[in-house]
């Protein structure tokens, strides 16, 4: 199943983690000056012989320095028979020259159970300061944590808080006919703009949460933030989304508004963060229960946004239908998308003539 999208320049990469049998390449991309039918074939990333390095992509992000980054869970999640083929690591690609140029694996202390690969299913990317001194934080959303990694030091460490578990009150789901629980914590980070101090809000959520909390991104960069006895105040609860936001990723736009993948209501919504978070100030811009069943990723990138859904539960529960589309990519001009709404108070650009109702996506 197709998990992860963004796009770069005129590429889009697509990621499938190995999850079943028969994968050739869990690193993937369309060129978009050339694959634009409707079910174009997935191009291996950097090629078929190298991307046979990477056992498990969920989700990539590239930076502002021309460098595409991801982690790889070195995990076949086959059923009832999974295998960790490599340590878990993060992976780095100059796109000038399609290299990979850093393979870091995660050290013991930044994997506190057996399970925690499973739960490396992204990664945000801040360049505040400089492309030589960039980090990386990655969401451990099956044992609760951040790795967080300095490429300067080339050193990782882990961080956490009871925010980043996830809240019992919010593990009932519906999606794709399938009802269940899950028990997702911490999922998505998506970063404010720096200050004067270089520091960033990191806003993040637990999959399993109607919730935003936020931290400095200068806390989680001091990796001895959390011997501090005020450790545990310099995270904040930011608001609550509402009833079935449960949410997987996130991103901001320069605007300062937060888009949201909402797989608890099969949509995507906004939220302005020069406002308080709540309900009220949230609208949702897309819902479809077919066509936006699990939208598992979520990127802006240029003024757009781009989405991907997989109606992952039934795959996982149930079976997919093999007559019928069951991917979907999705993308949409931000300003575009939030006219009109609490999200701004812009009215809508004079030239759009895009009629919108509950799908604001072009």
């Amino acid at each position: 199943v197709p998990m992860g999208v963004e796009k770069v320049g005129n590429r889009l990469f697509v990621t499938i983690p190995r999850r079943r049998h028969g994968i050739p390449s869990t690193l993937n991309y369309l060129d978009l000056t050339l694959d634009m039918e409707r079910t174009p074939n997935l191009r291996p990333y950097p090629s078929l012989r190298q991307g046979r390095n990477l056992v498990s992509v969920y989700r990539t992000r590239a930076d502002e320095c021309g460098r595409l980054w991801m982690v790889d869970t070195g995990l076949l999640e086959i059923p009832d028979q999974p295998q960790q083929a490599q340590p878990p690591a993060i992976v780095v690609f100059d796109l000038s020259n399609d290299q990979q140029i850093l393979r870091y694996e995660l050290k013991e202390s930044d994997l506190p159970a057996n399970n925690t690969p499973t739960g490396l299913a992204s990664i945000t990317i801040d360049t505040s300061n400089g492309c030589s001194n960039a980090f990386a934080y990655i969401p451990d959303l099956t044992t609760f944590g951040i790795v967080v990694y300095s490429l300067r030091e080339n050193d990782s460490w882990r961080v956490t808080h009871s925010y980043m578990h996830f809240n019992p009150t919010a593990v009932n789901l519906q999606i794709a006919g399938q009802r269940f629980q899950w028990s997702d914590g911490i999922f998505s980070i998506a970063l404010g703009w720096a200050g004067s101090d270089r520091c960033r809000t990191a806003y993040f959520h637990p999959l399993i949460s109607t919730q935003e909390f936020s931290v400095s991104t200068c806390v989680l960069n001091n990796r001895t933030a959390s011997t501090d006895s005020e450790y545990w105040t310099r995270y904040s609860i930011v608001g609550e989304r509402g009833d079935r936001s449960q949410s997987t990723m996130h991103d901001m736009h320069p605007n300062g508004v937060l888009l949201y993948a909402d797989v608890g209501r099969n949509s995507v919504s906004c939220w302005n963060t020069n406002k308080d978070l709540s309900p009220n100030n949230i609208a949702v811009l897309a819902t479809d229960t077919d066509t936006l069943s699990y939208p598992a990723d979520l990127h802006v990138t240029n003024g757009e946004v781009w989405v991907i859904a997989n109606k992952l539960p039934r795959f996982s529960y149930a079976s997919l239908d093999v007559n019928e589309y069951n991917f979907f990519i999705y993308r949409g001009n931000v300003e575009e998308m939030i006219y009109d709404t609490v999200c701004s108070s812009r009215s809508r650009p004079t030239s759009s003539s895009t009629s919108y109702n509950n799908n604001r996506f072009n």
